[in-house]
């Protein structure tokens, strides 16, 4: 999974506005899969990688880098993910919606969050940017966990690493882990502080399109 900067896309906040769309005579259904550790899948990379909450970093879906067990590295419990596809930056001739395309009835699917919320007509900075939310559950930090995009047609590149023709972005929110309380009689009186320690690697991005 490969970040993709699109300059003055992550400087704005993404903001609140609504569009209502006609509806597409042909339509790709895009799914996103958010899951406890696959045993199948090997160890992954940090997650966000090295971005605070609430800042949207952007990449290529679907390909196969995605198949592996992501580190939240955060030193947060992640308790929200914000998820967008953005039809208007990829290269596909037919338009781009959350649907559901492993058959179970609805958009979106976690074993992790218990909340989805669907907002087809979302849009950032101008641009048409279908969003979805998965709530009601946390990653806690330190923990691995798995982000998938399926889509129908399967999108997948043939070549194992290629970057799949979708541009995706995804945002997450989180709080600071409960600390363990000492007994009393451990404490002796004494403050007791708990601080919290973060460090971000950055990591260089590159340009999906010119």
């Amino acid at each position: 999974m490969k970040n993709t900067n699109l300059g003055t896309l992550i400087s704005g906040a993404v903001g609140g506005f609504f569009l209502s769309l006609a509806p597409a005579t042909a339509a790709i259904l895009v799914e996103p899969i958010v899951t406890t550790p696959n045993p199948s899948f090997p160890s992954g990379v940090d997650i966000p990688f090295g971005l605070p909450p609430g800042q949207l970093t952007f990449w290529n879906a679907p390909d196969t880098t995605g198949e592996q067990n992501f580190l939240n590295s955060t030193g947060l419990d992640i308790n929200q993910f914000s998820l967008i596809v953005l039809p208007d930056l990829d290269t596909l001739p037919d338009d781009v919606v959350w649907g559901d395309v492993n058959g179970d009835g609805q958009i979106g699917f976690s074993n992790i969050f218990t909340t989805i919320n669907v907002n087809p007509g979302f849009i950032l900075q101008g641009l048409r940017a279908p969003r979805i939310n998965l709530a009601g559950g946390v990653i806690p930090a330190g923990d691995r966990f798995v982000v998938q995009f399926i889509s129908q047609p399967d999108l997948r590149p043939s070549i194992p690493g290629d970057n799949g023709p979708l541009v995706v972005g995804g945002v997450y929110f989180g709080s600071i882990p409960v600390a363990t309380v000492p007994e009393p009689s451990f404490v002796l009186g004494s403050a007791f502080t708990v601080s919290l320690g973060a460090w971000f690697s950055r990591r260089k991005t590159t340009t999906k399109k010119a």
